[in-house]
């Protein structure tokens, strides 16, 4: 136990012999800090309000004493004087309340010989007695991590957090006030699943005891969704937690946030107009002044002015990574290109892992710009429509900005006999050790076979939205708790 803990529960012993409660249930706050700022004219007519908030900063002058309350709205600075409250209950503020304690002060309203707003304390009352002390220099700390263990502390030392925070908040609800006013419908599917599907990764894996069965956490709600459109329903949203078993660094976390939705009747060219028009309106909503739809990422100009450009994979795979995808079909070929051109292979690796990997690493940082990178290889997409012009490829697109991607989209894939082989394919890739392919659905399968309007679909991470718009490199700083190590590893 530090010292100033100590100190701290021998104030919180002398507040309770003097009959002062702690730690009461209730305060009578009128007004928040930011009201009092926008309307201080008019309640300098007031004979009293009261604030409440957490102190954090305490200036005693002999007999007058000046402070600054906080709450979730801003600042405000209070003022103590003994000939106002009396030598006692002054006394009681200095000796006995610390930095860090939340209060609550009732007064008037006045400004100081500088200007400063300012509320004349004529009582106040402990609301929260702390026992440790708040973060000094928070950021300065050699383990930085830290931040991210106690979010509670980085929120309360820096400002800046609680901006993201607060405009992730606004974010999500454009993004739903957008689709709404598409007449899409907000669902809610299982998260907790007997079969992890709907994309291509690890999930965590669980056990109920009562059905005595595996579950799993759901990798997306992809499925689900799909049978929704099947069941009726043409146009269907969900924003949902999604969970994945792997790697974390500055663009992953196991537990992430996305909207996915899907949409009858219509294909992967619709899904792209529909994106250019979500982030127009998103850009009005959130940045009115912006009307160039222009932001800054990492110290790159991104301009989010429609129409995106389009590039197919394969041609990306040229230009980038000098590699033809077309020329180079079987795993042994493209195992030598990629050993060309420096990427490390494993040799559990199939062709889709392996195209993946050299895309991640030769094609997604060439991209700064919103670009449409379409026609994947189907061996990437399970789930995807094949293209007209080449049962190789799909029609499915990414949106990769600022070296990062976006969005997923394709056209679905609707004939159960095809969704049945791509399955199979998939069960091939398990087999020999691939845990991230996809578990045949059987069920989803049966639904298909009663039908599934044409169909397109498309999922978008918030985590790395909020970042590119909020200029964050790191996911992290943009979920209020991140997945940590544990301290002792």
């Amino acid at each position: 136990m530090i010292q100033e803990e100590k100190d701290r529960i021998q104030k919180f012993i002398k507040l309770q012999v003097k009959g002062i409660d702690p730690f009461p249930s209730k305060s009578s706050r009128t007004h928040k800090n930011k009201e009092v700022f926008k309307k201080f004219n008019g309640l300098l007519k007031e004979k009293s309000i009261v604030l409440a908030g957490r102190l954090i900063l305490i200036r005693s002058h002999g007999k007058i004493c000046f402070a600054q309350i906080k709450d979730d709205s801003g600042k405000f600075q209070i003022c103590f004087q003994q000939d106002v409250l009396g030598k006692e209950k002054y006394k009681n503020f200095l000796k006995l309340i610390d930095v860090g304690d939340f209060i609550e002060v009732k007064g008037s309203l006045f400004k100081t010989k500088t200007g400063a707003k300012t509320l004349k304390v004529y009582s106040w009352k402990l609301l929260t007695k702390t026992f440790l002390p708040l973060p000094e220099k928070w950021h300065g700390l050699s383990d930085i991590e830290e931040r991210f263990r106690k979010r509670y502390l980085d929120l309360l030392a820096n400002d800046q957090v609680m901006d993201i925070f607060i405009f992730r908040s606004k974010l999500v609800e454009l993004i739903r006030n957008f689709f709404n006013k598409k007449d899409f419908l907000e669902v809610e599917t299982p998260i907790l699943q007997s079969m992890a599907g709907g994309a291509t990764a690890t999930p965590f894996v669980t056990h109920h005891n009562s059905l005595d069965m595996d579950m799993y956490l759901r990798v997306a709600p992809e499925l689900y969704l799909k049978r929704l459109i099947i069941g009726g329903f043409e146009k269907v949203y969900e924003i949902s937690k999604c969970f994945r078993n792997e790697g974390i660094d500055w663009s992953h976390n196991p537990e992430f946030t996305q909207i996915e939705f899907y949409w009858a009747y219509a294909n992967y060219n619709d899904l792209m107009k529909l994106v250019e028009e979500f982030f127009e309106f998103i850009f009005k909503k959130l940045f009115t002044s912006n009307k160039d739809l222009k932001i800054k990422y990492q110290g790159k100009q991104i301009n989010f002015k429609p129409p995106y450009k389009k590039i197919k994979f394969n041609k990306a795979f040229i230009k980038w990574a000098g590699i033809d995808l077309d020329k180079h079909k079987s795993l042994s070929a493209l195992t030598k290109q990629a050993v060309r051109i420096g990427i490390k292979v494993d040799k559990t690796w199939g062709k889709d892992k392996l195209i993946d990997e050299i895309y991640k690493e030769k094609i997604r940082p060439m991209i700064i710009n919103p670009c449409f990178l379409i026609d994947h290889p189907i061996e990437l997409s399970p789930l995807a429509k094949k293209t007209k012009y080449s049962d190789n490829y799909v029609e499915r697109f990414q949106l990769v900005v600022g070296k990062m991607e976006l969005c997923n989209a394709f056209s679905e894939l609707n004939d159960p006999a095809d969704q049945e082989q791509r399955f199979k394919y998939q069960q091939q890739l398990r087999d020999k050790g691939d845990k991230e392919a996809q578990q045949t659905d059987n069920d989803f399968i049966l639904a298909l076979k009663h039908g599934m309007p044409p169909t397109a679909g498309l999922g978008m991470g918030i985590d790395r939205l909020t970042c590119l718009l909020t200029d964050t490199k790191n996911i992290k700083e943009v979920i209020l708790f991140p997945t940590m190590r544990k301290k002792n590893k």
